[in-house]
């Protein structure tokens, strides 16, 4: 389990990298016209990745809960799908951004099937949130979650007042 929880942190940190570097700095997203499925995915991600911190940092999901937390994943790469799309959908990404994406992408594949075998393992016992303490890397991970669940709400309200900007369709009706 220890290497799944440190290629989650250096997710974390190629993570925050590239939403800082790209996403914030260079490419200004949140003020960006046209960027608000893309900043609400986002959001959603961060929000997901939250829990993934979290979870991993204190808890090991048995039973039941292994087919949940798997669910999650699956959520997660889905969205990171749509977001690709989305991305090349509306703008044109940097290069760096690219290879970054490649890393982060490679690095979630990486960690999830070091993660898979676990999953299966504790899928296959009484379902309950056992509680269990990592050490330093179960509060570097918890660090890293409230950092991502506050990035998260704030993407999502950026997508939300991004919708106020949006123009008004005229449909010709007489009101």
């Amino acid at each position: 389990m220890s290497a799944v929880l440190w290629l989650l942190v250096a997710q974390g940190v190629l993570g925050a990298i590239d939403v800082l570097l790209n996403h914030e700095w260079l490419e200004d997203l949140p003020h960006r016209p046209g960027a608000m499925l893309e900043q609400a995915i986002h959001g959603g991600r961060e929000l997901l990745y939250a829990l993934v911190f979290a979870g991993l940092a204190w808890f090991e999901w048995r039973g039941a809960y292994a087919l949940l937390f798997a669910g999650l994943l699956i959520i997660e790469v889905l969205l990171t799908a749509w977001d690709f799309v989305e991305e090349d959908r509306t703008r044109r990404l940097s290069a760096m951004e690219r290879v970054m994406h490649l890393a982060l992408s490679m690095g979630g594949g990486a960690y999830c099937a070091l993660l898979a075998p676990v999953l299966l393992r504790w899928q296959q016992q009484v379902t309950s949130l056992h509680f269990i303490d990592y050490g330093p890397v179960s509060w570097l991970l918890s660090v890293m979650a409230v950092g991502v669940l506050v990035w998260g709400v704030r993407d999502a309200m950026a997508a939300w007042s991004m919708t106020s900007r949006l123009p008004v369709a005229v449909t010709g009706e007489p009101s």
